[in-house]
């Protein structure tokens, strides 16, 4: 907010109105400053990895070494970048009765969203009615679904070059998911209760941004996805980084409860660029 923006809120005659900017304005602040310190956590981490001392680091920034020493510990943690910057927006559907093939687990929304507020976002969950078509042209979406929910988002996973989601009907006990690089096709099985989840940037419709997919085989596959996001994001922020990617997940999850109980990689995390290889065999 710059000092033109806090005179015209000071200037509101109405008191329950100026209170109200007032509050807006030190929460759009706020956000400003948890994005620019996960930034600077980020950017001392990235040459402290390349070999800058503290010391060199604080010179270059203008702070002392005890300083900067100090902020890359403190604030957003930098992995957050993982789902970039600015307010997010979680799009989930609306299931008012029974199950829905491609909806997640109802929990796995909000645990998102609250795992997002930990590491200093701003997020706001939205519904939308499966079956129909979804503005995906908006910063900061994450979907958590399957592409069975929308002509939309079936339009969108089909833009992975690397793992082909197959479109199921109602009943069909053979869904699985294709990664393209292995030639294999991956579905859930075994004498253990497991699923599989989906997860991946993909560029939006108009290609002026990405959208993050996170897409269970079956409800518990969503929760587990939200657990390795929790539990292993700095993995996925060094692999993944910025770039368009999908990669497949595999969860172990308790029968009567359907709760996850492990989480893992189950592919490599595959970077949607020119080099085929996997992003772990690049470095």
């Amino acid at each position: 907010m710059s000092a033109d923006d806090v005179a015209r809120v000071f200037a509101i005659e109405d008191k329950v109105d100026r209170l109200k900017a007032a509050t807006e304005g030190v929460a759009a602040a706020q956000q400003t400053i948890n994005e620019l310190t996960r930034i600077r956590r980020a950017v001392i981490r990235e040459l402290h990895d390349e070999g800058w001392t503290f010391a060199r680091i604080g010179a270059a920034a203008g702070l002392s070494r005890a300083r900067i020493h100090q902020v890359s510990t403190q604030g957003p943690a930098p992995e957050g970048l993982f789902f970039g910057h600015g307010a997010l927006r979680v799009l989930v559907p609306e299931v008012r009765a029974g199950r829905v093939l491609g909806a997640p687990d109802p929990a796995a929304a909000q645990r998102l969203a609250e795992l997002l507020r930990q590491l200093g976002f701003a997020v706001v969950v939205e519904n939308f009615l499966p079956g129909r078509p979804l503005d995906l042209n908006r910063d900061g979406l994450i979907v958590l679904g399957g592409p069975e929910l929308s002509p939309s988002l079936r339009q969108l996973v089909t833009a992975d070059p690397r793992l082909r989601r197959t479109i199921t009907r109602a009943g069909d006990a053979r869904r699985g998911i294709e990664d393209r690089a292995a030639r294999r096709v991956y579905r859930p099985g075994g004498p253990e209760p497991h699923d599989i989840a989906y997860l991946a940037r993909l560029p939006r419709p108009d290609g002026r941004g990405t959208i993050l997919v996170i897409d269970g085989l079956h409800p518990p596959g969503s929760l587990g996805a939200v657990r390795l996001l929790a539990t292993r994001l700095a993995t996925l922020h060094e692999r993944a980084d910025s770039h368009l990617f999908s990669v497949l997940i595999a969860v172990k999850y308790e029968r009567a409860t359907g709760e996850p109980v492990d989480a893992d990689l189950l592919t490599p995390v595959y970077r949607h660029d020119s080099d085929p290889r996997p992003a772990r065999l690049r470095r």
